[in-house]
């Protein structure tokens, strides 16, 4: 029998340094984690075999929706090795350097791919462009890295043009009650750092886990935000239970109907997981906060190119005004 091409190998060399061979067309792809998968995702949508974790909401195209949920290595579960390799990948990706050789003794002759996924959103675009040149997206890859890039570039911009007393103060909500948050300089509250806002929270950070710091109500009514997002690990009814909760009553945002929820479709705008998915939180933010600096309508055409560069996703309408609670 010929060879099918599928059975050629390349030598390349992972972020990480390390030589592996590989089928020269990579046909199959799944991840240890779930930044990596979302990065695959955006990249090359036909290869990822499955997610780490079920996307929320409905913003992807049905075959990526059907994709199965095969679970990922995080802070807060464990995969499981027989069920990746019955899935016949041709390569796996793995984002932490420290775990690359366990993973290859696991996955045998599988080649593990070490994709350093960056520590904070100026460190996406170099894995974004690798994964584009091993799996034969080169090109498309540069748009995405494009729009990344001038996002980055306008974040930087307005934070530069406003004056520190003139920043708007922030407060980051997370948890099922909201009395959980990050620090100023966490991954998690990275977006309102670059984006000229402060992050109001002064507490300890937790850089090595899953972040969430409990505050008490005293905290945060000492903080007294002019805004208040709701982030991580909160129920959808977070907003209405905080607006309507005479504990928050006192609060500027509040009496100012200030308090935002993230969007949240398939993937977080803000963190949760971190990586690319916030590039469009850039636009979110700005408008949110400064809205002089940025239309509703220069976000809208902002978001619905994001969809369709990075979830391969054209939004309609409908969906959009949804995403941006203006419907």
């Amino acid at each position: 029998n010929d060879l099918d091409n599928s059975s050629e190998k390349i030598t390349i060399e992972d972020m990480y340094g390390r030589k592996l061979e590989v089928p020269e067309q990579i046909e199959g792809v799944l991840t240890t984690g779930n930044i990596e998968a979302m990065m695959a995702f955006m990249v090359a949508p036909d290869l990822l075999l499955g997610w780490g974790f079920k996307p929320r909401g409905t913003l992807l195209d049905q075959q990526y929706l059907d994709l199965p949920v095969v679970g990922a290595w995080t802070a807060r579960e464990s995969g499981n090795y027989e069920v990746f390799i019955g899935m016949q990948p041709d390569i796996v990706l793995e984002g932490r350097q420290t775990d690359l050789a366990e993973r290859q003794q696991k996955f045998g002759s599988i080649p593990v791919v070490g994709l350093d996924t960056g520590s904070d959103m100026n460190s996406f675009i170099e894995p974004i462009r690798y994964l584009g040149e091993i799996l034969g997206r080169s090109q498309e890859t540069e748009l995405l890295v494009n729009y990344y890039e001038e996002a980055l570039l306008f974040a930087d911009t307005v934070k530069q043009s406003i004056p520190y007393e003139e920043r708007v103060r922030v407060y980051y909500a997370e948890g099922s009650d909201g009395l959980s948050t990050d620090p100023s300089g966490s991954i998690h509250t990275e977006l309102l750092d670059i984006c000229g806002a402060i992050n109001v929270a002064e507490v300890a950070s937790d850089e090595e886990g899953y972040g969430m710091i409990d505050v008490s109500m005293e905290q945060v009514i000492m903080w007294d935000p002019d805004v208040i997002i709701i982030g991580r690990a909160s129920p959808p009814d977070l907003r209405d239970t905080i607006m309507n909760d005479s504990r928050w009553r006192n609060f500027r945002a509040i009496e100012e109907g200030k308090v935002y929820t993230r969007p949240d479709d398939p993937f977080s705008w803000f963190d949760g997981p971190t990586g690319p998915n916030q590039a469009i939180g850039i636009y979110w933010l700005v408008h949110t906060l400064y809205p002089e600096k940025l239309s509703l309508g220069e976000l809208k055409e902002k978001v619905v190119e994001f969809y369709s560069l990075f979830y391969h996703y054209e939004l309609s309408e409908d969906e959009l005004s949804s995403l941006l609670g203006t419907n």
